[in-house]
């Protein structure tokens, strides 16, 4: 009986070892499967949580910005608007004592990758000097970005304080 002794305590130790392997261990692989699954989900949620900040962090800079957004909008519209142009341009040469003789807008002069398109506009304004000068002063400070390309200017007859004058210039808006 004592030689039996050893063996059956070798092979409950067998037996221990080898139900632990067949039943403990797959059981163990699956918890720490899971709780690697757990640490990519929290990983995982913790971006989405930062990315859903960073949104709203940026919706509360456009909306402080708001005004300035709407400004820029302002001074390069989304769209071509020929009748905006043309009215602002008449009220600029009402107010500063001009009268608007022709006005020509062309199509798209600028063809490029730029983020807007050219609009060019010619000019045909009578009256005298000073109020010509006015007029730039009051274009140069109008919301709206036009670019002055060539001013031309001649008497409309001889010792007569009327000048007639030409301008050229692109306006801007995004394409």
């Amino acid at each position: 009986m004592t030689l039996s002794r050893p063996y059956i305590g070798a092979s409950l130790i067998a037996l221990a070892g080898i139900l632990f392997w067949v039943l403990l261990m797959p059981v163990y692989d699956n918890v720490m499967a899971q709780r690697d699954a757990i640490a990519q989900r929290a990983d995982l949620l913790q971006n989405r949580s930062d990315i859903i900040a960073s949104i709203k962090t940026m919706a509360q800079a456009y909306a402080a910005r708001a005004t300035d957004i709407a400004r820029f909008s302002s001074i390069v519209p989304a769209q071509k608007s020929d009748p905006e142009i043309i009215s602002s341009l008449q009220a600029l040469a009402t107010q500063n004592g001009l009268q608007l003789t022709t006005i020509a807008l062309s199509g798209d002069v600028n063809q490029d990758t730029n983020p807007y398109q050219e609009q060019s506009i010619d000019l045909g304004l009578t009256g005298n000097y000073p109020s010509f000068k006015s007029f730039l002063i009051a274009l140069e400070r109008n919301i709206r970005l036009i670019d002055i390309i060539s001013i031309d200017a001649s008497p409309t007859s001889d010792n007569s304080p009327i000048i007639s004058f030409r301008i050229k210039g692109n306006a801007y808006y995004l394409k």
